[in-house]
C-alpha cells in the first residue's frame, strides 16, 4: 500500500510559501520573479521524484511518469491571487506530486503512473485560463501575443522571455495516455474522465 509522507508534503508546502511570502499568505503573480523561482523549484522536485519534467512556452510544468500503461493526471497551479492564501493551488500540486512519489516508491504499485501538471495563470493575471487552454490545445498563438499583465501591462511574451521560456513548445494533453474509461480497465486501474 503506498504511504503518503505528511512530513514531505508539509515541507514542500512550507517551502513554496517562501516564494512571495506576504504576511500570513503569499503574493506570487504569474511570471513574477517569485513565480518563476517557484516553478523552477517545483520542476526540480518533480525530477527528483523520477518524473520527466519540463516547463513549456506558456509556463506550464508537465511531469511525465515512466511507468507502463495508462496514467492518472493530477495537478493545479502555483501562482497566487494578489496578497492571497498560501495553500490555494499549491495544495493540489503538492498532493499530486506526493501521490506520484508514493505510488512509485511502493513495489506493489510501482508499475502504476501519475503524471503531474502545474498550469500557468489560472488566477488570470494575463488572461482567462491561458495555461489550461494551452494544455487542452485550444489556445492560439495570437492570444499569447495579445496577453498582458493586468497590473503592470507587461506583455506575456516579454515575461516568458525574461523567464527563459519563450519559444518553447507547449505541452498538450494526450487523452489516450490516461485511464479515461467509465469501466475498470483492470482491477487496479484508476478511473479518470478526460475530455476528448
Amino acid at each position: 500500500m503506498p504511504e503518503i509522507r505528511p512530513d514531505r508534503v508539509l515541507s514542500d508546502l512550507r517551502t513554496l510559501a517562501t516564494f512571495g511570502a506576504y504576511k500570513t499568505g503569499v503574493h506570487r503573480p504569474t511570471l513574477s520573479p517569485q513565480d518563476i523561482s517557484a516553478r523552477n523549484w517545483f520542476a526540480d522536485r518533480m525530477r527528483e521524484a523520477g518524473l520527466d519534467a519540463g516547463i513549456d512556452g506558456i509556463a506550464n510544468i508537465f511531469g511525465r511518469s515512466h511507468a507502463p500503461g495508462r496514467k492518472v493526471l493530477s495537478g493545479s497551479h502555483l501562482e497566487s491571487q494578489n496578497h492571497a492564501g498560501w495553500l490555494d493551488g499549491p495544495l493540489g500540486c503538492v498532493y499530486a506530486l506526493e501521490a506520484a512519489r508514493a505510488i512509485s516508491e511502493d513495489p506493489s504499485t510501482a508499475d502504476l503512473g501519475v503524471d503531474v501538471v502545474v498550469l500557468s495563470d489560472e488566477e488570470g493575471h494575463f488572461g482567462s485560463f491561458l495555461g489550461s487552454r494551452s494544455f487542452i490545445g485550444v489556445l492560439e498563438e495570437h492570444e499569447i501575443d495579445a496577453a498582458a499583465d493586468a497590473a503592470s501591462g507587461k506583455p506575456m511574451r516579454e515575461a516568458l522571455a525574461e523567464a527563459g521560456w519563450a519559444g518553447r513548445p507547449r505541452h498538450v494533453i494526450e487523452p489516450s495516455r490516461y485511464a479515461a474509461s467509465s469501466k475498470p480497465i483492470s482491477s487496479r486501474a484508476t478511473r479518470l474522465k478526460v475530455p476528448h
